[in-house]
Protein backbone atom coordinates (compact mmCIF):
# COMPACT_ATOMS: atom_id res chain seq x y z
CA UNK A 1 0.00 0.00 0.00
CA UNK A 2 1.17 3.35 -1.03
CA UNK A 3 1.48 6.41 1.59
CA UNK A 4 -1.51 7.88 -0.94
CA UNK A 5 -3.35 4.59 -0.57
CA UNK A 6 -3.15 4.73 3.34
CA UNK A 7 -4.30 8.41 3.60
CA UNK A 8 -7.32 7.42 2.02
CA UNK A 9 -7.66 4.36 3.87
CA UNK A 10 -7.47 5.68 6.89
CA UNK A 11 -9.47 8.73 6.33
CA UNK A 12 -12.37 6.46 4.71
CA UNK A 13 -11.95 4.31 8.17
CA UNK A 14 -12.47 7.32 10.23
CA UNK A 15 -15.58 8.58 8.66
CA UNK A 16 -17.09 4.56 9.52
CA UNK A 17 -15.87 5.25 12.95
CA UNK A 18 -17.93 8.51 13.14
CA UNK A 19 -20.84 7.15 12.01
CA UNK A 20 -20.27 4.23 14.51
CA UNK A 21 -19.09 6.18 17.74
CA UNK A 22 -21.39 9.87 16.36
CA UNK A 23 -18.65 11.31 17.80
CA UNK A 24 -17.80 14.11 15.90
CA UNK A 25 -14.31 12.65 14.40
CA UNK A 26 -11.98 15.31 12.25
CA UNK A 27 -11.34 12.83 9.77
CA UNK A 28 -8.25 14.83 8.09
CA UNK A 29 -6.57 16.19 11.16
CA UNK A 30 -6.92 12.46 12.61
CA UNK A 31 -5.75 10.87 9.73
CA UNK A 32 -2.85 13.28 9.78
CA UNK A 33 -1.99 13.26 13.14
CA UNK A 34 -1.44 8.92 12.64
CA UNK A 35 0.39 9.56 10.17
CA UNK A 36 2.82 11.96 11.82
CA UNK A 37 3.21 10.00 15.08
CA UNK A 38 3.34 6.53 13.45
CA UNK A 39 4.80 6.94 10.21
CA UNK A 40 6.76 10.28 11.43
CA UNK A 41 5.61 12.17 7.98
CA UNK A 42 3.69 15.38 8.04
CA UNK A 43 0.86 16.11 5.35
CA UNK A 44 3.94 17.55 3.13
CA UNK A 45 5.37 14.54 3.15
CA UNK A 46 2.98 12.19 2.49
CA UNK A 47 2.10 14.65 -0.50
CA UNK A 48 5.82 14.05 -1.68
CA UNK A 49 5.97 10.75 -0.96
CA UNK A 50 2.42 9.64 -1.65
CA UNK A 51 3.62 6.81 -4.26
CA UNK A 52 6.43 5.57 -2.08
CA UNK A 53 5.38 1.92 -0.25
CA UNK A 54 4.44 2.25 3.39
CA UNK A 55 6.35 -0.74 5.51
CA UNK A 56 4.10 -3.50 6.67
CA UNK A 57 4.36 -2.33 10.39
CA UNK A 58 3.42 1.36 9.56
CA UNK A 59 0.53 0.23 7.93
CA UNK A 60 -0.97 -2.10 10.42
CA UNK A 61 -0.23 0.40 13.27
CA UNK A 62 -2.03 3.61 11.53
CA UNK A 63 -4.97 1.21 10.56
CA UNK A 64 -4.95 -0.49 14.19
CA UNK A 65 -5.19 3.10 15.56
CA UNK A 66 -8.21 4.03 13.22
CA UNK A 67 -10.04 0.75 14.04
CA UNK A 68 -9.44 1.74 17.66
CA UNK A 69 -11.78 5.34 16.99
CA UNK A 70 -14.27 3.10 15.93
CA UNK A 71 -14.72 1.74 19.73
CA UNK A 72 -14.40 5.22 21.04
CA UNK A 73 -10.92 5.03 22.18
CA UNK A 74 -9.30 8.47 22.55
CA UNK A 75 -6.76 8.82 19.91
CA UNK A 76 -4.25 10.05 22.81
CA UNK A 77 -4.43 7.36 24.03
CA UNK A 78 -4.34 5.12 20.77
CA UNK A 79 -1.10 6.81 19.40
CA UNK A 80 0.27 7.38 23.12
CA UNK A 81 0.92 10.96 22.61
CA UNK A 82 -1.28 14.12 23.09
CA UNK A 83 -0.22 17.77 21.42
CA UNK A 84 -0.27 20.70 24.25
CA UNK A 85 1.84 23.84 23.47
CA UNK A 86 3.55 23.26 20.62
CA UNK A 87 4.92 19.55 22.02
CA UNK A 88 3.67 16.09 22.58
CA UNK A 89 3.18 15.04 25.90
CA UNK A 90 3.32 11.25 26.35
CA UNK A 91 -0.30 10.05 27.50
CA UNK A 92 -1.73 6.76 28.40
CA UNK A 93 -5.01 5.58 30.15
CA UNK A 94 -5.54 6.43 33.42
CA UNK A 95 -4.51 10.05 33.00
CA UNK A 96 -6.39 12.80 31.94
CA UNK A 97 -5.70 13.98 28.46
CA UNK A 98 -3.84 17.31 28.15
CA UNK A 99 -6.17 19.84 25.58
CA UNK A 100 -5.67 23.01 24.14
CA UNK A 101 -8.40 24.91 26.76
CA UNK A 102 -5.29 24.53 29.06
CA UNK A 103 -3.14 26.20 27.19
CA UNK A 104 -4.88 29.62 28.53
CA UNK A 105 -3.88 28.18 31.84
CA UNK A 106 -0.09 27.81 31.39
CA UNK A 107 -0.24 31.30 29.77
CA UNK A 108 -1.40 32.51 32.82
CA UNK A 109 1.21 31.13 34.84
CA UNK A 110 4.12 31.67 32.86
CA UNK A 111 3.01 35.44 32.42
CA UNK A 112 3.08 35.95 36.23
CA UNK A 113 5.08 33.79 37.78
CA UNK A 114 8.80 35.81 38.82
CA UNK A 115 12.17 35.55 38.15
CA UNK A 116 13.29 32.83 40.21
CA UNK A 117 9.68 32.40 41.03
CA UNK A 118 8.53 28.61 42.56
CA UNK A 119 5.18 26.71 40.55
CA UNK A 120 2.86 24.07 42.27
CA UNK A 121 0.76 22.25 40.46
CA UNK A 122 -1.87 20.52 42.03
CA UNK A 123 -3.82 17.44 40.26
CA UNK A 124 -0.76 17.67 38.16
CA UNK A 125 -1.85 14.61 36.01
CA UNK A 126 0.41 14.09 33.17
CA UNK A 127 2.34 17.35 33.99
CA UNK A 128 2.05 19.29 30.44
CA UNK A 129 1.41 22.48 32.43
CA UNK A 130 4.44 22.78 34.69
CA UNK A 131 6.36 21.48 32.41
CA UNK A 132 4.90 24.09 29.40
CA UNK A 133 5.42 26.80 31.51
CA UNK A 134 9.55 25.73 32.41
CA UNK A 135 9.69 25.60 28.54
CA UNK A 136 8.16 28.79 28.30
CA UNK A 137 10.40 30.37 31.37
CA UNK A 138 14.05 29.82 31.76
CA UNK A 139 14.39 31.71 34.59
CA UNK A 140 11.95 29.81 37.16
CA UNK A 141 13.89 28.42 39.43
CA UNK A 142 11.84 24.80 40.20
CA UNK A 143 7.93 24.19 39.43
CA UNK A 144 5.98 20.54 41.73
CA UNK A 145 3.92 18.70 40.26
CA UNK A 146 1.67 17.11 42.96
CA UNK A 147 -0.96 13.92 42.25
CA UNK A 148 -2.48 11.69 43.68
CA UNK A 149 -2.88 8.38 41.62
CA UNK A 150 -0.09 6.00 40.40
CA UNK A 151 -1.23 6.13 36.38
CA UNK A 152 -1.18 9.50 36.47
CA UNK A 153 2.37 10.27 38.40
CA UNK A 154 4.18 6.96 36.16
CA UNK A 155 2.65 9.29 32.75
CA UNK A 156 3.81 12.51 34.54
CA UNK A 157 7.43 10.70 35.52
CA UNK A 158 7.81 9.95 31.78
CA UNK A 159 7.58 13.26 30.60
CA UNK A 160 9.36 14.80 32.73
CA UNK A 161 12.26 12.20 31.70
CA UNK A 162 11.26 13.23 28.10
CA UNK A 163 11.58 16.84 28.00
CA UNK A 164 14.55 16.87 30.27
CA UNK A 165 17.32 17.93 28.29
CA UNK A 166 15.28 21.18 28.21
CA UNK A 167 13.86 21.75 31.19
CA UNK A 168 16.52 20.49 33.38
CA UNK A 169 16.07 19.13 37.09
CA UNK A 170 13.43 22.24 37.55
CA UNK A 171 10.38 19.48 37.99
CA UNK A 172 9.62 17.65 40.75
CA UNK A 173 6.51 15.23 41.15
CA UNK A 174 5.23 14.56 44.16
CA UNK A 175 2.58 11.72 45.29
CA UNK A 176 0.16 13.91 47.64
CA UNK A 177 -3.64 14.19 48.24
CA UNK A 178 -5.26 17.85 47.02
CA UNK A 179 -8.06 17.34 48.79
CA UNK A 180 -6.02 16.89 52.59
CA UNK A 181 -4.09 19.93 51.61
CA UNK A 182 -1.01 17.89 51.07
CA UNK A 183 2.10 19.55 50.37
CA UNK A 184 4.83 18.60 48.17
CA UNK A 185 7.84 16.32 49.75
CA UNK A 186 10.61 17.86 50.27
CA UNK A 187 9.57 21.00 49.04
CA UNK A 188 10.45 24.00 51.51
CA UNK A 189 9.62 27.36 49.53
CA UNK A 190 6.31 29.01 49.20
CA UNK A 191 5.18 28.92 45.71
CA UNK A 192 4.57 32.30 43.71
CA UNK A 193 1.62 30.62 41.83
CA UNK A 194 -0.03 27.79 42.19
CA UNK A 195 -2.25 26.15 39.14
CA UNK A 196 -4.52 23.72 39.16
CA UNK A 197 -6.72 21.87 36.42
CA UNK A 198 -8.96 19.87 38.77
CA UNK A 199 -11.79 17.86 38.07
CA UNK A 200 -14.88 20.08 37.48
CA UNK A 201 -17.78 18.21 35.78
CA UNK A 202 -20.36 17.89 38.52
CA UNK A 203 -20.78 14.42 38.73
CA UNK A 204 -24.75 13.76 37.43
CA UNK A 205 -23.02 15.17 34.37
CA UNK A 206 -19.99 13.19 34.18
CA UNK A 207 -22.07 9.85 32.85
CA UNK A 208 -23.94 12.21 30.08
CA UNK A 209 -20.42 12.77 28.25
CA UNK A 210 -19.29 11.33 25.28
CA UNK A 211 -18.04 7.47 25.23
CA UNK A 212 -14.53 9.10 24.40
CA UNK A 213 -14.42 11.59 27.09
CA UNK A 214 -15.27 8.60 29.21
CA UNK A 215 -12.59 6.67 28.46
CA UNK A 216 -10.66 9.18 30.28
CA UNK A 217 -10.22 8.79 34.53
CA UNK A 218 -13.59 9.66 36.55
CA UNK A 219 -11.36 11.00 39.37
CA UNK A 220 -10.14 13.66 36.56
CA UNK A 221 -13.17 14.92 35.51
CA UNK A 222 -15.70 14.40 38.89
CA UNK A 223 -15.84 17.57 40.93
CA UNK A 224 -18.32 16.69 42.96
CA UNK A 225 -22.10 17.56 43.50
CA UNK A 226 -21.73 20.93 41.71
CA UNK A 227 -18.22 21.00 40.39
CA UNK A 228 -16.79 22.83 42.88
CA UNK A 229 -15.18 20.42 45.52
CA UNK A 230 -11.52 21.05 44.55
CA UNK A 231 -11.84 24.61 43.98
CA UNK A 232 -13.11 24.36 47.63
CA UNK A 233 -10.68 22.35 48.73
CA UNK A 234 -7.54 24.19 47.03
CA UNK A 235 -8.80 27.77 48.37
CA UNK A 236 -8.99 26.22 51.70
CA UNK A 237 -6.14 25.22 51.88
CA UNK A 238 -3.50 26.28 49.98
CA UNK A 239 -4.35 30.01 50.10
CA UNK A 240 -1.96 30.33 53.06
CA UNK A 241 0.77 28.96 51.62
CA UNK A 242 1.62 30.92 48.79
CA UNK A 243 4.44 33.91 48.93
CA UNK A 244 3.44 37.33 49.32
CA UNK A 245 1.93 39.07 46.50
CA UNK A 246 1.06 35.12 45.06
CA UNK A 247 -2.17 33.75 43.03
CA UNK A 248 -3.96 30.77 42.58
CA UNK A 249 -4.56 30.07 38.55
CA UNK A 250 -7.40 27.89 38.13
CA UNK A 251 -8.74 25.85 35.09
CA UNK A 252 -12.68 26.39 35.23
CA UNK A 253 -15.64 25.48 33.31
CA UNK A 254 -17.13 27.80 30.72
CA UNK A 255 -19.97 28.16 33.36
CA UNK A 256 -18.60 28.46 36.62
CA UNK A 257 -17.22 31.93 36.46
CA UNK A 258 -19.98 33.13 39.21
CA UNK A 259 -20.03 30.42 41.08
CA UNK A 260 -15.91 30.62 41.64
CA UNK A 261 -15.73 34.19 41.58
CA UNK A 262 -18.38 33.62 45.25
CA UNK A 263 -16.19 31.03 46.40
CA UNK A 264 -12.94 33.79 45.97
CA UNK A 265 -15.29 36.46 47.67
CA UNK A 266 -15.85 34.70 50.69
CA UNK A 267 -12.71 34.02 51.49
CA UNK A 268 -11.98 37.78 50.43
CA UNK A 269 -9.88 37.29 47.41
CA UNK A 270 -10.40 39.05 44.23
CA UNK A 271 -10.94 36.98 40.77
CA UNK A 272 -10.01 38.00 37.64
CA UNK A 273 -11.43 35.39 34.52
CA UNK A 274 -9.70 35.09 31.51
CA UNK A 275 -11.07 33.62 28.25
CA UNK A 276 -9.50 30.87 26.23
CA UNK A 277 -9.50 31.22 22.27
CA UNK A 278 -12.81 30.03 22.07
CA UNK A 279 -14.12 32.89 23.93
CA UNK A 280 -15.14 30.62 26.71
CA UNK A 281 -14.67 31.81 30.36
CA UNK A 282 -11.55 29.62 31.23
CA UNK A 283 -9.08 30.58 33.73
CA UNK A 284 -9.91 32.00 37.29
CA UNK A 285 -6.65 34.58 38.88
CA UNK A 286 -7.32 34.05 43.06
CA UNK A 287 -5.34 36.33 45.26
CA UNK A 288 -6.11 37.43 48.89
CA UNK A 289 -7.52 40.74 48.43
CA UNK A 290 -4.44 42.64 50.35
CA UNK A 291 -2.14 41.74 48.04
CA UNK A 292 -4.33 42.82 44.93
CA UNK A 293 -2.35 45.22 42.75
CA UNK A 294 -4.19 45.05 39.25
CA UNK A 295 -7.43 46.50 38.31
CA UNK A 296 -10.84 44.97 39.01
CA UNK A 297 -11.68 42.16 37.67
CA UNK A 298 -13.70 41.26 34.01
Amino acid sequence: MTYAELRRTLRASLADAARATGLPIDQVYETDEILRLVAHMDRAQVLLRGAEEADERTVTRCLSAAAGRGEGIPLAYLLGVSPFCGEDFHTAPGCLIPRADTETLVEEAAARLPAGGILWDLCTGSGCVPISVLLQRNDIAHAWGLELYPSAIATAERNRIRFHDRTGDRFTIAKGDVLSADTPAGCTERPDVITANPPYISSDVVDTLDVEVQMEPRYALDGGEDGLDYYRAILSGYLDRLAPGGCIIFEIGYDQKRAIRALAADLDCTCIIRRDYAGNDRVAVIRPHRDMTEPSAT
